[in-house]
C-alpha cells in the first residue's frame, strides 16, 4: 500500500514513513495515514514511549540540517 508525499512529492510505503527520522517515524504520519491503517497500534507496537516523543514532541530540523545531515552520511558510507 502506497499514498502520496507531499514532502518528497511521490508514491511511498508506511514503511519508508515509520523510519525517515534517523530511525523514528514521520511527523506526519497519523496525517498522512489515518484513513487507511491503525496509526497508533502500528506505532505501539514497533516503538517505545521515548521514541514516540522524540518523534513528535521536538522541533523539526531545518532543510539546511536535513542536508547536512545527508551529506555527513554520504561521506560515511564511501
Amino acid at each position: 500500500m502506497e499514498i502520496y508525499c507531499p514532502q518528497l512529492g511521490m508514491m511511498i510505503g508506511i514503511s519508508y514513513c515509520l523510519k525517515v527520522q534517523e530511525g523514528l517515524p514521520c511527523r506526519n504520519t497519523f496525517g498522512c495515514w489515518k484513513e487507511r491503517v491503525d496509526v497508533a497500534a502500528v506505532l505501539k507496537a514497533k516503538f517505545t514511549d521515548e521514541q514516540l516523543y522524540r518523534a513528535f514532541n521536538t522541533l523539526p530540523k531545518s532543510r539546511l540540517q536535513k542536508i547536512l545531515e545527508s551529506v555527513r552520511s554520504a561521506r560515511r558510507e564511501e
